[in-house]
C-alpha cells in the first residue's frame, strides 16, 4: 500500500492523515466565516458540564460515559475487493475485541464502504460486506459490545475539490438498505453516513437530512445518530443549522481531528492547542444539538494527525486522546469513538501507550 497517496477511489489509498492532512492546508482559506482565534478564547475558558445544552451526563468521570467508543480498523478508506476479508477476519475479529474489552471499551463503529466516482457511481460489494460485518457485529455483542454502524464513502473526495458526485437517491437507496441491515443484526446506533455536509451540497445536505430520516424510522427500530464535520466554513455549519437540517434524530456526532494556523501552515504545536481545539468543537456540537432539541451528542472520531510539520508519536497521540477524552466528560458528551487507537500492524504498530491511557481512563477509574 502506498501511505504517500491521495488519490480517491484509488486501491493505493491510506488511511485518513492524507486526507486530513489536504484538507487541512485547504481550510485556511475558510477561517474568515469564524476566527479560530476567538473559537480558541471561548473554549479555554473553564469547564463546567453541562453548561452548553448537554445536560444529559450525571458525571465527569470518562469511564462513565454511555460510549467508550473504537473505531473498528481504520487502514482504509474506500472499498476494494477484499477488504472485508482483510479488515473483518476471524482471528483479527478476535484478538481487536480483546483489545477493546481490556482497554474498557464498550462500543465500535462499523463501516460499509464504498467508493466514488466523477461519474456519480459508487463501488462496493454489499453481499461481501453483509456476511463479513455480520459476523463481526455479531460477535462483537456476543461479546457485549454495542455497534455504531454506517455506509461510508470517503468526505475528503468531495471538499474542497469535487473528485467525486453523488446522487442523494443513490445514497438513500444505500442508506435505507443498511439500516435494514441493522435492524436485523440488532445494531444500537445508525448513521445515514458520515460528513454528508461535505459531500452534498449545505442546502441539499439539509434537506436530505430532514427527508431520509422518516424513511430511515421505517426500517430502522435503534437510535439514528448524525455524524458531521464540526468545522466551519467547510460544513457549512450555519446553513444546516439555519435549516433544522438535525430536528428528529436521535444523537449528534461530530468528528474532531484538532489543527491550528501557525503563519502559513496548518499544524498542531502543543497540547494546550490540541485541548482547545476539542473543547471549541465540543461546544460548538452542544449548542447546536440543544437548539435541535438533541440531548445526545458525542465525538464521532477523535483523531490526532497533525505535529510539528508530521504525525504524532504514540506518547503524544496518547496524551492528547486523553486530553480529548477529558473534554467530552467535562462538556457532559456521550462519548467519544477513538480513530487510531490499537497496538495493531494497520494503526500504531507494537506502541500501546493509547491502550494504556485508556485502560487508565475507562477501566481504572470504574
Amino acid at each position: 500500500m502506498n501511505r504517500d497517496s491521495c488519490r480517491c477511489g484509488s486501491r493505493a489509498a491510506p488511511i485518513r492523515e492524507c486526507a486530513r492532512l489536504t484538507t487541512g492546508l485547504l481550510l485556511a482559506t475558510a477561517i474568515s466565516l469564524l476566527s479560530i482565534a476567538s473559537l480558541t478564547a471561548r473554549a479555554a475558558a473553564p469547564l463546567t458540564a453541562g453548561t452548553t445544552g448537554c445536560t444529559h451526563a450525571q458525571t465527569a468521570d470518562p469511564a462513565g460515559m454511555e460510549f467508550r467508543g473504537l473505531i473498528w480498523r481504520t487502514i482504509d478508506r474506500y472499498y476494494h475487493p477484499g477488504i472485508y476479508a482483510e479488515l473483518y477476519d476471524p482471528a483479527g475479529n478476535r484478538r481487536l475485541l480483546n483489545k477493546a474489552k481490556a482497554v474498557g471499551a464498550n462500543f465500535l463503529l462499523v463501516r460499509a464502504f464504498y467508493t466514488c466516482s466523477e461519474s456519480g457511481e459508487l463501488t462496493g460489494d454489499e453481499t461481501e460486506a453483509e456476511y463479513y460485518l455480520g459476523r463481526a457485529i455479531d460477535a462483537a455483542h456476543a461479546e457485549g459490545f454495542g455497534v455504531f454502524l454506517t455506509p461510508y464513502v470517503e468526505s475528503a473526495c468531495f471538499w474542497p475539490k469535487r473528485e467525486c458526485s453523488l446522487s442523494d437517491e443513490d445514497w438513500t437507496g444505500i442508506v435505507l438498505r443498511w439500516a435494514a441491515f441493522a435492524e436485523e443484526h440488532k445494531v444500537e446506533l445508525f448513521a445515514p453516513g458520515l460528513e454528508m455536509s461535505l459531500i452534498f451540497e449545505p442546502d441539499r445536505a439539509a434537506e436530505w437530512y430532514k427527508e431520509v430520516l422518516p424513511e430511515l424510522r421505517g426500517v430502522y427500530s435503534g437510535r439514528i445518530a448524525v455524524a458531521e464535520h464540526p468545522y466551519i466554513g467547510t460544513g457549512e455549519w450555519e446553513v444546516l443549522d439555519r435549516e433544522g437540517a438535525f430536528v428528529g434524530y436521535d444523537c449528534f456526532g461530530i468528528a474532531v481531528f484538532p489543527w491550528k494556523r501557525s503563519g502559513d501552515e496548518i499544524d498542531m504545536r502543543s497540547l494546550e492547542d490540541y485541548r482547545a481545539d476539542a473543547a471549541a468543537r465540543a461546544e460548538l456540537a452542544c449548542n447546536i444539538a440543544h437548539r435541535q432539541g438533541i440531548d445526545c451528542v458525542f465525538i464521532s472520531a477523535l483523531g490526532m494527525d497533525l505535529w510539528h510539520g508530521g504525525t504524532p508519536d504514540p506518547m503524544t497521540r496518547a496524551k492528547g486522546y486523553e486530553l480529548g477524552i477529558e473534554v467530552a466528560a467535562q462538556y457532559g458528551l456521550c462519548g467519544v469513538f477513538l480513530h487510531n487507537w490499537a497496538a495493531e500492524p494497520d494503526q500504531l504498530g507494537s506502541a500501546t501507550e493509547v491502550e494504556e491511557m485508556l485502560r487508565r481512563n475507562w477501566t481504572e477509574q470504574e
